[in-house]
């Protein structure tokens, strides 16, 4: 690959070389477009949820999928065509002399094609892929455009999952414009270090300890200023996205463990990972590859969370992902508990660490009885499973003493600390741990819904 059909197959380890899009199609597409022969570019056949596959199947089966997968697609092709692999998972093809009923049949034809079921060692597997196509002439768009005209189609036939060509339309570009230059700007914003992580402490009210922080990432943006993660997560929507930023902040975590180490602050940090990050194929060996760099922080020091509609909706995927971060010291927690369809089925199986208590049971558990009686019996559900549990919103003196009553001793929330800067952190934490022990002494003075104050350090 890249190859002309007339020109015969090719082995394997050609079928799995990847090429740049540009540098292999935009050559053809040019002499096509001079002949004035109509033509449809096909850019990233997506291949669907292939980090699940290849984390079932292993390198080996994920290679020989991607073999198969490229053999599909070139026998729907028509004679003068081109086929490449251009990503991890993703193909991209040319072919010429057709009209558009045509083209739309082969292009249907390779989804039929790759939704046919397909058999690797006794096991049986999926290779269903989102199709993105541009039709073209000699009038136009230049062959750089029509690529990135059919990568945009791409793009939105994956998020909408619905197994159908997606053409790319003009209109409709134009209205994705503001999504698509969003997304850009966030790869330019990682690039250009206006991304950082602020960390907010994760404590044990009985012992008076701090045993943690969550890491949670800010974008300090050039025109708009500091932005929450609410205004831009919800673009990450691409898994390639999801994975940039979700490497960042786990390579940005453990450097900032590394150095408060190395002033004496010694705790574990929780990290975030989102579901498109997670299914990467190769997010384990990433992830192991990001810890050798910092060998002395031990298990235990990285903590990723997981949600939990997640772990209901992927739990085979989710019960291997746990089982290989166990294998590297990285404990895996449950985030959000409560705000989905709970299955007993999957907590008493996943070996996690934690299980995070849902904000809005606790903020709401003071004033609602069934809030209350929910949060009360979720902490008796994981004693009884031996999971340790961990509040979230906690935001006053007498929510804290609540979850205290109920045996609950773990907790994070606006009460306890605002998300911190990294360089306040040793600061803050000194403070905390000098300060009396919850709901005793000088904070027994305080109004019951008085936030928490730790002590200044001087």
């Amino acid at each position: 690959m890249p190859n002309k059909r007339s020109h015969g197959s090719t082995s394997p380890e050609e079928e799995l070389k990847r090429l740049p899009a540009d540098e292999v199609l935009s050559p053809l597409i040019a002499d096509w477009a001079r002949a004035g022969k109509r033509l449809a570019l096909v850019c990233d056949i997506d291949l669907d949820r292939f980090g699940e596959l290849n984390q079932r199947l292993g390198m080996a089966g994920g290679n020989a999928a991607l073999v198969e997968a490229a053999g599909r697609i070139k026998a729907q092709l028509p004679r003068e065509s081109l086929v490449a692999r251009i990503g991890g998972d993703e193909f991209a093809a040319v072919f010429a002399g057709l009209g558009p009923p045509q083209c739309h049949e082969v292009l249907e034809r390779i989804l039929v094609a790759l939704a046919e079921p397909w058999e690797w060692r006794g096991q049986t597997a999926s290779l269903a892929g989102s199709l993105g196509a541009r039709l073209l002439d000699s009038t136009g768009p230049a062959p750089e455009a029509a690529l990135r005209d059919a990568q945009h189609a791409a793009f939105f036939a994956k998020r909408a999952a619905d197994g159908k060509v997606h053409y790319f339309d003009a209109p409709k570009a134009h209205a994705d414009a503001q999504v698509v230059r969003e997304r850009q700007r966030i790869q330019e914003g990682l690039a250009q270090g206006e991304f950082f992580l602020c960390y907010q402490p994760k404590v044990d009210m009985r012992r008076g300890v701090v045993v943690g922080a969550e890491a949670l990432i800010r974008w300090r943006h050039p025109e708009r200023g500091l932005l929450q993660p609410i205004h831009f997560v919800p673009l990450l929507e691409d898994d390639v996205l999801a994975e940039q930023v979700g490497q960042w902040v786990i390579g940005t975590a453990l450097r900032q463990l590394y150095d408060w180490r190395a002033v004496g602050l010694r705790m574990s940090v929780s990290v975030n990972v989102s579901p498109l990050h997670m299914m990467r194929h190769d997010f384990v060996e990433r992830l192991e590859e990001q810890l050798v760099q910092y060998p002395k922080l031990g298990a235990g020091a990285l903590e990723l969370e997981i949600l939990e509609t997640t772990a209901i909706s992927q739990f085979a995927t989710v019960a291997r992902f746990v089982d290989a971060c166990r294998t590297l010291g990285v404990a895996v927690a449950i985030d959000d508990f409560g705000t989905g369809y709970s299955s007993l089925t999957y907590l008493r199986q996943l070996p996690v660490s934690s299980v995070k208590i849902d904000q809005s049971f606790i903020r709401g558990m003071l004033d609602s009885a069934a809030d209350r009686a929910i949060v009360q019996g979720i902490l008796l559900l994981l004693q009884a499973l031996g999971r340790t549990a961990v509040a979230e919103g906690v935001e006053t003196l007498q929510h804290g003493e609540a979850l205290l009553a109920m045996g609950c001793t773990l907790a994070q929330g606006y009460g306890i600390a605002k998300p911190l800067p990294a360089d306040q952190m040793k600061r803050w934490v000194a403070g905390f741990e000098r300060a009396p022990p919850w709901g005793r002494g000088d904070a027994e003075e305080d109004s019951p819904s008085a936030p928490i104050e730790p002590t200044p350090q001087p």
